[in-house]
């Protein structure tokens, strides 16, 4: 079964429940709004199926749903951000905001978030260095408890699944945003498809035995993820557990000393800085054009470029409503009815399948 419901329904839920699990009115809104914006883009594995999984958080204390983030150190155009263990996203939309400060202010910065957990979607925050007329690029290593994805040729997890995200501004205000994980399928999607009793595609992920599987369901039973890319994708990993790692004063996730989060790096990049005789996003809006041009290959309709199938997604399901599988929902409402929260109405929908 799958449901549908209006994003701004949704979204009151979602604040609603957060609420009522302990978060300030403010926080409570921005972890909703990111969660259900990334509904619209259609990245499911990053929106509202992670509620039950924030809730579960709190109670064990591992989100302290009223905390907000400080500074703990500035150096040029630098500086490190300590999320206080509170929402991730709030955090990150920090430490956005901050290196689109120091970046305009020194032509380059560099923003670490420590203590921090699950950040959500990578994208929104290189998005929104983008948007303000800077490059940006994010780094982010961890999980929420241990490795996931096994370096290449290995049956072991050691890294989490690591995803890093690039985005630059184009002409009429425009970005074009690239956002993946290191792993050939993320956790998240892992769990979506398992939420919807689906199998993975194959070459993602080995069963506690080292053997190749699409069985969904194991995840939680020693599912081993693989990196993308074979020995290239193990390699970025391996990266992404050093850097945002260690700059956010984190230890590696191998490490004994590791706690949980999402250590992140943020940086932001001023195309002024380097050539102010270069219209830069001119020259990035044409290249984009250039890419669109390309006849497909035989089995393609077209070239897609990177933030297409998410601004389609969007259009759409602003129109029919987001899709949710009848678990996700399932588990909203059980979340509403232990916190006596209000539950929207939703529709039973075929407009998906």
């Amino acid at each position: 079964m799958t449901v549908s419901i209006q994003a701004a329904s949704l979204e009151q839920f979602c604040q609603d429940i957060f609420a009522a699990v302990g978060a300030p009115a403010d926080i409570a809104a921005t972890v909703a709004e990111s969660l259900v914006t990334t509904n619209l883009l259609g990245h499911d594995s990053h929106g509202v199926l992670r509620v039950a999984q924030y809730e579960s958080m709190i109670g064990d204390g591992m989100i302290k749903p009223g905390a907000r983030p400080r500074i703990t150190k500035r150096f040029g155009g630098t500086a490190m951000l300590t999320g206080e263990y509170g929402f991730g996203q709030i955090g990150a939309r920090r430490a956005a905001e901050l290196a689109i400060e120091l970046g305009h202010g020194h032509g380059i910065a560099a923003v670490s978030l420590g203590q921090t957990t699950h950040v959500g979607r990578l994208g929104e925050y290189t998005g929104m260095i983008a948007a303000a007329g800077l490059i940006g690029i994010g780094f982010t290593s961890g999980s929420m408890y241990r490795g996931w994805v096994t370096p290449y040729g290995g049956r072991e997890r050691v890294f989490g699944t690591n995803p890093m995200s690039f985005a630059a501004p184009c002409e009429d205000d425009g970005v074009l945003l690239l956002d993946f994980a290191t792993a050939a399928m993320a956790h998240g999607k892992v769990v979506l498809a398992r939420a919807k009793g689906e199998p993975v595609p194959t070459g993602m992920m080995l069963d506690k035995d080292g053997r190749p599987t699409t069985d969904a369901g194991i995840l939680d039973e020693g599912a081993i993820l693989l990196a993308m890319g074979a020995h290239k994708g193990s390699g970025l990993a391996l990266m992404m557990e050093i850097i945002p790692t260690l700059l956010a004063g984190h230890r590696p996730i191998s490490s004994p000393d590791f706690k949980y989060g999402n250590p992140t790096l943020l940086l932001a990049l001023s195309p002024q800085a380097f050539d102010e005789e270069t219209d830069f996003r001119a020259h990035v809006s044409a290249l984009a054009r250039r890419v669109k041009r390309v006849q497909p290959a035989h089995g393609f309709d077209e070239v897609l470029l990177p933030g297409e199938p998410e601004s389609r997604s969007y259009a759409q399901r602003v129109k029919l409503g987001i899709p949710l599988p009848g678990a996700v929902w399932e588990d909203l409402c059980h979340l509403a009815k232990k916190y006596s929260v209000s539950i929207p109405a939703a529709a039973e929908n075929d407009a998906y399948t």
